[in-house]
């Protein structure tokens, strides 16, 4: 059985499985979307309760439907389809903050609740009294008050129907942190720099995207075909593209933006279009220029197949921040 050199969402490469349908002489097939965000298809709605909202059309994978607890799925999505937001990418910082809640203790900084919202961002920045970051010595009266939440313009929600925007509440805080991704980035399909204002670390964006592409299943493929600015690869040159990005396997951590500098390169710090970029020149193929290469111009390059008339050396792009895109 044939393998295939895929960008793993994690940010490392991995060999996986192709199947049968992988044995036509070629290149090598890279998924390229590491650390990308699977965008799912919009789709249009017409609920007339969502006005100017984005809606998703998430497709679940397999690992999805095992890990994510069935119990809050209905939350997710409810909180997803008010705020315009993918409830798997929801479900992923559930995963990330309290492993589903499976530990709601309060944080080092004073985060607290299902989504670990300071309570300055919960209840309002403009409420006097907080820390520099976010604590507030309030009582949950205070905290939970619907009227306080507006005047102080915080991201606390009540979507349980209590009338009290509850940390603690499933429903309140998927809607609060869908409320803040939206107003963050998200309205803008900004998904990476939503998920930093959520969390100002680059490891903690890594992990969430981890846990999105691992949940969310949307794949499209495009064949690299002949044209005026590529060079096409014969056989030997696409067992070299292989042997050299196995060479990375573990130990090229993903760097959005990189690849596109000779220090880059050497230091074998890319991001996914650069690699591909990169692997294939090493191997004789020519993709574009360095500094220039990205998913747009490398989608552009080839014309688009079904599943199962992939070859070795097609390139397969996932849905992520915008159609046919790899970076996030």
């Amino acid at each position: 059985m044939q393998k295939a050199l895929i960008l793993a969402p994690i940010g490392l490469l991995a060999l996986i499985s192709a199947g049968a349908m992988v044995v036509v002489v070629g290149a090598v097939i890279f998924a390229s979307s590491m650390m990308g965000i699977n965008k799912p298809e919009e789709t249009t709605d017409l609920t007339g309760t969502g006005a100017g909202v984005a809606s998703y059309n998430v497709n679940v994978s397999k690992l999805g439907q095992n890990e994510i607890p069935q119990e809050y799925v209905q939350y997710y999505k409810n909180a997803g389809e008010k705020f315009g937001v993918p409830w798997t990418l929801i479900a992923a910082v559930h995963r990330v903050e309290t492993n589903f809640g499976s530990d709601l203790n309060t944080s080092s900084t004073g985060a607290v609740g299902h989504t670990q919202f300071q309570k300055s961002t919960w209840l309002g920045w403009s409420y006097p009294g907080r820390t520099r970051l976010g604590d507030l010595n309030v009582s949950d009266d205070i905290l939970m008050n619907l009227g306080m939440i507006k005047k102080y313009n915080g991201f606390g929600q009540d979507c349980d129907g209590d009338l009290k925007a509850n940390p603690f509440s499933v429903a309140d805080a998927t809607c609060a942190t869908a409320h803040y991704l939206a107003e963050n980035g998200g309205k803008k399909g900004d998904w990476k720099g939503a998920l930093y204002a959520y969390n100002h670390a680059g490891w903690y964006v890594t992990r969430v995207f981890k846990y999105y592409n691992s949940y969310t299943s949307n794949v499209k493929t495009v064949s690299v075909g002949t044209s005026s600015a590529v060079v096409s690869g014969s056989s030997s040159s696409i067992d070299k593209a292989i042997a050299i990005g196995e060479q990375l396997v573990g130990k090229s951590p993903y760097n959005f933006g990189g690849g596109r500098t000779q220090r880059d390169i050497d230091r074998r710090s890319f991001d996914c279009s650069s690699f591909v970029r990169w692997a294939f020149s090493e191997a004789g193929v020519n993709l574009g220029k360095v500094d220039t290469t990205t998913t747009d111009t490398l989608v552009v390059l080839g014309k688009p197949v079904q599943p199962s008339e992939m070859k070795r050396g097609d390139l397969i792009f996932f849905d992520t921040y915008k159609k046919m895109g790899i970076l996030a």
